[in-house]
């Protein structure tokens, strides 16, 4: 055979090999970004744990990874198979090497439309993934809880002195509301859970139970907020009642009472929150109240308390 005639058939299986590659090597890595990209549920900070399971149905999910998971490994063998039979052709027969191709072409999309309702259920799960919020899980943490309008948010904003970032969070119809406070060059983060922490909790869904109970991995304290003066809707009675269940439900979290609203709030309600809140801080407009300061010291003390146990631990194991 000329030279010639042998470059042409080595040009012509080179040609066949490469479609062959570029096409199963777009659907692999696609299919293996999907899944390398989902969360490793064992690595996972507990608290996005809690929430990940709480916001998708985990099983499905997990049982779409293994399947695309179990389609890729047949597509690389597919690919292999056919390059093979390709390099293996004789000089006679490279007419044989588009056939190859185009059947193997077949067997790649219908591997791919077996995949589906794999893809559409991880894909479901994705954009649910992405809207959960970006809490620094490394922070030291207090959660803002109490009744709807006894002034959270104006506290929260007082606290971190600027505009608290907002995030979408699953559980509720509104937003998480996320703040920073500096105090000794140390940074903590706050967070108001609006449509979470704010009734009773009889009153809620098993989603909603779930994530209360996700927080319960990120708190190192509760500030519970009063509103001494009526305004938000809600008695102090039914307020005193949250509180009471909220210290039950956090059970070894340090919980610390705030009687909003002494500014605008009269003598006799005010003497009515001291009774039912008699450690609260004093917290309004204008009032000096150290709030912020008792924050700091309990996250930090939580914090210390938490990193020396962590030491502890890794001194034993």
């Amino acid at each position: 055979m000329l030279k010639s005639e042998r470059n042409v058939i080595k040009d012509a299986k080179g040609k066949n090999i490469k479609r062959i590659e570029t096409s199963s090597n777009y659907v692999s890595e696609f299919l293996l970004r999907a899944c390398i990209e989902f969360p490793n549920m064992k690595e996972v900070n507990p608290f996005y744990r809690e929430l990940i399971e709480s916001t998708i149905d985990i099983n499905q999910t997990l049982k779409a990874l293994g399947h695309i998971s179990a389609e890729r490994r047949i597509i690389l063998k597919l690919k292999g198979n056919a390059i093979g039979r390709i390099k293996g052709l004789e000089k006679t027969e490279s007419t044989k090497a588009g056939p190859i191709v185009r059947e193997f072409y077949g067997r790649l999309s219908g591997l791919v439309k077996k995949l589906d309702r794999s893809i559409e259920n991880y894909n479901r799960a994705a954009k649910k993934l992405k809207e959960l919020p970006k809490v620094k899980t490394d922070l030291p943490t207090a959660i803002i809880a109490g009744y709807p309008n006894t002034g959270k948010s104006t506290i929260l904003g007082r606290l971190t002195k600027s505009q608290p970032k907002v995030a979408a969070y699953p559980f509720t119809t509104q937003k998480l509301e996320i703040g920073y406070l500096i105090h000794n060059y140390l940074k903590f983060q706050l967070i108001d859970t609006p449509g979470l922490l704010d009734r009773p909790l009889e009153e809620r869904n098993k989603i909603e139970r779930k994530g209360i109970a996700a927080f319960k991995y990120l708190a190192e304290a509760i500030v519970f907020v009063v509103d001494p003066t009526m305004q938000c809707g809600f008695p102090l009675e039914k307020q005193e009642s949250l509180f009471r269940e909220i210290k039950k439900e956090f059970e070894g979290i340090a919980v610390i009472p705030v009687i909003n609203k002494a500014d605008t709030a009269s003598k006799k309600e005010m003497e009515k929150a001291k009774k039912a809140f008699p450690n609260a801080i004093i917290e309004g407009k204008r009032i000096k109240s150290g709030l912020g300061e008792k924050i700091s010291e309990v996250l930090e003390k939580e914090f210390e308390e938490k990193a020396s146990k962590g030491k502890e631990t890794r001194k034993g194991s």
